[in-house]
């Protein structure tokens, strides 16, 4: 039997019980009572009676003085936070299926009661496949961890009175209600670049994912010699570029996957299904550093869900750049030098061969070349400044 972990959850406890002439009920229900009995998970069973015997328990007590004899219905529903269509777990509710006896002394009711063939305590339920299945396979995703998905689980119980010292009789029933709202852990994580310094060769890249929230944002900042980190960048300036992509689509009511796991950097900025641009498009240059950001969005009923980041640096490679690393190489790959050409292979150095400057002149690459060339034996020292 697979072991079923459970989830982190923001919890919200409703609960209540109606005080009849007759019968109190005082009800014993964790918060893993409601998710088995919603989702029946552990250990995936067909009944309700086979849900958490170690701790759901409803207390009996006798008020009339005669014994009592009762009904139970029990629903169970969840809403997704993918879809938020709250579904009953069941075609119908659950019922007993004949009253049964609360003696005088009052009595103890757990899920071991209904399991016990001598009880007289037995709940007949039909599950709904469908959305049974649907939780069982999300559960045993790998990327779950055996927990059940984000949603508000909820569970309601209705006992009723049947008769009191033999003798038929209504009362006001009563009603217990409890909920949880389930928040797990969720993953989104860049792809590429997979690392810092990720070297794109066109000012268009692409950039891929993995995730299971319900949509995630991608922004873009340039990060510049003043920054001391990439935090630093983000904070300091507006995004070159910031989409949202959602994993879902509603089309005609209905949520529809989009799948969409990757994004190229666009020239212009084109909403389509999935996709909606908040900020950008300013295009990437050659040379430069630039940062991007990936953060998970996920949001359950009302509650902020702190997002999962993922922050990485890439440079857009510049093919004149390379032309001035290559003279560098040329210049400094002997004698007192070998040092600083060592440096430039270690750092994969990129440059931007639009800002070379020397005493406040630009120069291009040839110009550089040609000033090499004439002045190397002239060349005393090296030294990288940002």
């Amino acid at each position: 039997m697979k072991k079923i972990f459970l989830p982190i959850a923001l919890v919200i406890n409703v609960w209540s019980f109606c005080f009849g002439q007759s019968l109190d009920v005082i009800p014993t229900i964790t918060d893993a009572d409601i998710i088995n009995a919603a989702v029946l998970v552990d250990p995936l069973a067909e009944k309700i009676k086979d849900i958490a015997p170690t701790s759901f328990s409803l207390s009996f007590i006798n008020k009339a003085g005669v014994p009592v004899k009762t009904s139970m219905m029990i629903e169970a529903y969840v809403t997704l936070e993918e879809d938020r269509q709250r579904t009953s777990i069941f075609n119908g509710p659950a019922r007993t299926k004949k009253p049964f006896l609360i003696p005088i002394g009052g009595r103890i009711f757990t899920s071991k009661d209904a399991d016990n063939p001598s009880s007289d305590i037995d709940v007949n339920n039909s599950v709904n496949e469908e959305i049974k299945k649907k939780l069982k396979d999300k559960i045993l995703e790998p990327t779950s961890g055996g927990r059940v998905p984000s949603g508000l689980y909820e569970i309601r119980i209705v006992i009723t009175i049947d008769s009191v010292g033999g003798v038929a009789r209504q009362e006001t029933p009563i009603e217990i209600n409890r909920s949880i709202n389930v928040t797990n852990p969720t993953t989104a994580v860049l792809d590429v670049p997979f690392s810092n310094g990720y070297v794109y060769p066109t000012p268009f890249p692409q950039f891929q994912w993995t995730y299971d929230t319900r949509s995630v944002k991608l922004s873009v900042y340039e990060l510049r010699p003043e920054h001391q980190s990439l935090e630093d960048a983000i904070g300091s300036s507006a995004p070159y570029l910031q989409v949202e992509i959602s994993r879902f689509i509603d089309v005609g009511g209905r949520k529809i996957p989009t799948n969409i796991s990757s994004f190229t950097y666009p020239q212009t900025a084109v909403n389509r299904d999935g996709v909606k641009f908040t900020n950008g498009v300013r295009q990437l240059e050659r040379g430069k550093m630039y940062v991007v950001v990936l953060d998970g969005i996920t949001t359950a009923f009302g509650f902020d869900v702190d997002p999962i980041r993922t922050i990485r640096s890439f440079i857009i490679s510049d093919p004149q750049g390379q032309v001035v690393v290559n003279i560098l190489q040329t210049t400094f790959s002997s004698g007192n030098f070998q040092n600083m050409f060592n440096l430039i292979q270690d750092l994969n150095l990129q440059l931007n061969a639009n800002g070379i400057t020397l005493n406040g002149v630009l120069l291009s690459p040839q110009d550089l070349q040609k000033l090499l060339l004439e002045k190397k034996d002239n060349i005393v020292s090296v030294r990288f400044e940002d």
